[in-house]
């Protein structure tokens, strides 16, 4: 599974997210793509992946969010997404910009090679 198109990810992810579909998120990655939420934890693989959201997964959070940049040169993407998480009762738990990488594959869909949640917004270390 993936993307037809780089600008279908933010809500392809946020659906999934939001439903809970853990094995449809992670369909969104390449096998050996990489994920970090803080820039120093890194998930390397769909099964590092798959530890590294179950946390946000088994929380009652939902996700909102849009790609505020969506560049494409040939096999390659790199998109920003603008995310809040939403406690159920509607508030802001968190925000922040993310910075990911999507390749188009052998198959032509989209998925995430890179998925850093915060980078756009995360302070200089």
């Amino acid at each position: 599974m993936g993307v037809t198109s780089p600008e279908l990810m933010a809500e392809a992810f946020i659906g999934r997210f939001n439903e809970r579909d853990e094995a449809g998120l992670l369909a969104l990655y390449e096998p050996d793509a990489l994920f970090t939420f803080d820039g120093q934890q890194k998930a390397v693989g769909t099964e590092q992946i798959k530890g590294a959201l179950a946390g946000f997964l088994g929380s009652p959070f939902k996700l909102r969010g849009k790609y505020v940049m969506v560049h494409v040169a040939g096999a390659t993407a790199l998109c920003s997404l603008q995310w809040e998480m939403l406690e159920p009762e509607g508030w802001i738990n968190s925000d922040g910009v993310s910075m990911e990488v999507l390749t188009r594959g052998a198959d032509g869909l989209w998925r995430f090679a890179v998925d850093d949640a915060t980078a756009g917004r995360r302070a200089e270390v």
